[in-house]
């Protein structure tokens, strides 16, 4: 192992030590406390790309496993006397015998986003569903301009006011592979939606850029995306602001946020300042999980601006 792998898991492992014995790091009169999102699953499971209403009181991310309905699926986890529950499967309305990804929920936890395909190398679309009288209404499709046949569309999150939705798209005309796009809902339908508009090349790139979360008020986004400044050279966390209606070239989060694994897959909170994300660096990994995938939460003093 390199001296710069070993100096930055020791950073972050330092870090989430402190933190689990109930301490916080702090930089800069900001203070950062770390945690390990303990979903009650089997050691083979691996829940990824999680997402949360205003409250936090339900969490919806996406896994595979023998209980499923079909491949991915989505599953929720309630939070009861201080501890996340066993995951509930969202049930046949939503999930099916094909892959369902990318759950996003609205700030009121109404409304969920999510994508459905049977091969995700070639194509996904996008389908709404919304929480009434007690249960998941039957999916709509989002069809064109934001569905496209034999196009990717992944992580399609909606803004607090829920007027907007951001997403990543392997469309025609972009910057490179995956690139991020914005659309903005017409009237009151959750179904129609105006043509998606390319952040720039500011932010996208000849290669792909994904997982995005977004800031409450529009300023701020954080991706994941391998680049040459990524800590060992594998998929890190970065971040861009908007200033003059432009995007900032986006900045690595460093070692307190990025491992020397690859970490993806950010949700922020709609406070503001709770960071989600998903890792794989095997230092924080349990013994025999090889393949595992561990949910991080970053709290932050203050608002990420």
């Amino acid at each position: 192992m390199s001296a710069k792998n070993t100096a930055a898991i020791i950073t972050h492992v330092s870090l989430v030590v402190a933190t689990s014995m109930g301490a916080r790091c702090a930089v800069g009169g900001e203070s950062l406390t770390i945690s390990q999102v303990a979903i009650p699953v089997k050691q083979d499971q691996r829940p990824k790309c999680v997402t949360l209403p205003q409250d936090g009181k339900l969490m919806a991310f996406q896994m595979q496993t023998r209980e499923g309905v079909g491949l991915l699926d989505i599953w929720f986890s309630r939070r009861q006397d201080g501890r996340w529950s066993k995951p509930i499967n969202a049930g046949p309305k939503i999930n099916t015998e094909a892959h369902e990804v990318d759950a996003k929920f609205t700030a009121d936890g109404a409304t969920m986003f999510f994508e459905r395909t049977d091969d995700l190398a070639k194509y996904t679309d996008v389908f709404v569903t919304h929480f009434r009288d007690g249960s998941w209404s039957v999916p709509e499709k989002i069809g064109p301009p934001v569905s496209l046949p034999n196009t990717r569309q992944f992580c399609v999150l909606p803004t607090r006011d829920g007027k907007r939705i951001y997403f990543s798209s392997d469309r025609s005309g972009g910057q490179g592979r995956l690139d991020f796009y914005y659309s903005d809902r017409i009237g009151n339908s959750w179904t129609e939606w105006s043509e998606p508009v390319n952040l720039g090349p500011g932010i996208n790139t000849s290669a792909n850029e994904s997982d995005l979360a977004v800031s409450p008020d529009e300023t701020l986004i954080i991706f994941n995306a391998n680049r040459k400044d990524s800590i060992a050279g594998s998929m890190d966390l970065y971040m861009s602001r908007k200033v003059n209606d432009r995007w900032t070239a986006p900045v690595n989060l460093g070692p307190r946020i990025n491992t020397p694994g690859r970490d993806a897959a950010a949700w922020l909170g709609y406070d503001g300042r709770t960071l989600y994300l998903n890792t794989d660096c095997t230092a924080l990994i349990a013994p025999g999980n090889d393949k595992g995938s561990l949910i991080w939460m970053f709290r932050f003093s203050d608002r990420l601006r």
